[in-house]
């Protein structure tokens, strides 16, 4: 059975029947929060969730002239992929500050935008913007405007630490910048990357 695997317990004259069912799924794009970001490939969030019918996927939006913050939410009942993108004023001392809490064992750096690291369970990058080029948008009054990328596996997505996983978190980190870069021009020179990012120790 595709479905499941089905069991036959005999005892005397009774059979007892019992069915596993296994209802993982494949992900299109459009079913997710954005499009756009898993357009090139939903494969990474297919293998950090195993999608099943419980599956959902929310996005939100909440921008000013001065401000713009992107929230995708991919769940289902045993696993979550959190992911933010958040247009910040502040330097790359101050962002690296704000990561202490994360566990940095086993850190590894990918070659996306300023500064970028991933973890076993959350990836995070650094975008430094400059506010005065042509198209850019959200940073009025900024004085240093920076992205700021996060991506948190939790649930099952976050029980194996592999290397697979961390190419995966990392993958999706980039593709939310690709989305935030977008909606604000925050470097004047992009160039979006064919592939998935390289990782370095």
């Amino acid at each position: 059975m595709s479905a499941g695997a089905l069991v036959f317990m005999g005892a005397g004259l009774g059979v007892w029947a019992t069915v596993f069912k296994d209802d993982t799924r494949e992900l299109r794009a459009s079913e997710t929060c954005n499009e756009g970001i898993f357009s090139a490939n939903v494969e990474p969030l297919e293998r950090l969730i195993s999608p099943d019918s419980s599956f959902t996927s929310d996005w939100s939006r909440e921008a000013s002239d001065s401000s713009l913050l992107l929230t995708c939410v991919n769940s289902t009942d045993h696993a979550s992929v959190k992911m933010t993108a958040e247009l910040k004023d502040g330097s790359i001392d101050e962002w690296r500050s704000q990561l202490k809490a994360v566990d940095k064992a086993d850190a590894s750096h990918f070659d996306v935008g300023t500064e970028a690291v991933v973890w076993g369970r959350h990836a995070a990058m650094y975008v430094e913007c400059k506010p005065q080029s042509a198209g850019s948008s959200h940073t009025a009054g900024l004085d240093s405007p920076y992205l700021s990328i996060l991506v948190r596996a939790s649930g099952s997505a976050a029980e194996e630490k592999t290397d697979k996983q961390q190419q995966d978190l990392a993958h999706l980190a980039s593709r939310m910048f690709f989305e935030a870069q977008l909606q604000t021009g925050c470097q004047e020179d992009f160039v979006a990357p064919s592939g998935p990012p390289r990782l370095t120790k």
